[in-house]
């Protein structure tokens, strides 16, 4: 047997820059992050889904009102509107959706680009 001696251990790799998406900093909650000066976290990706609740529920209302609008005009105008506005609040859904998708989209490239 031959007694050769462990290889040296290798440094640790050095560790990246903290993400604004980790926990574990004094802005953990959302009014630090908010009134962070150094903009070291990210306040939307924290929001993001009440920005997109928001949204659905605004589409909600404006089909609710495009609804009320034709069905105030009465006759044929009544089954228009029955079939345009649940296809304006989808496409406005959709709209909200891509947008937020976007939204986080840009922190998450930035997220890749400190490492």
């Amino acid at each position: 047997m031959s007694n050769t001696p462990p290889p040296p251990s290798s440094p640790p790799p050095p560790s990246p820059s903290p993400s604004p998406f980790e926990s574990g900093t004094s802005t953990d909650n959302l009014l630090g992050r908010i009134f962070d000066l150094s903009f070291t976290q990210f306040v939307t990706p924290s929001i993001i889904k009440i920005i997109f609740v928001l949204g659905v529920v605004m589409a909600g209302l404006f089909s609710v009102l495009i609804l009320v609008g034709f069905i105030s005009q009465g006759g044929v105008s009544i089954l228009f509107g029955l079939i345009v506005a649940p296809l304006l609040f989808i496409v406005y859904t959709l709209f909200v959706r891509v947008m937020c998708e976007l939204y986080i989209l840009l922190f998450r490239i930035e997220e890749n680009t400190r490492k």
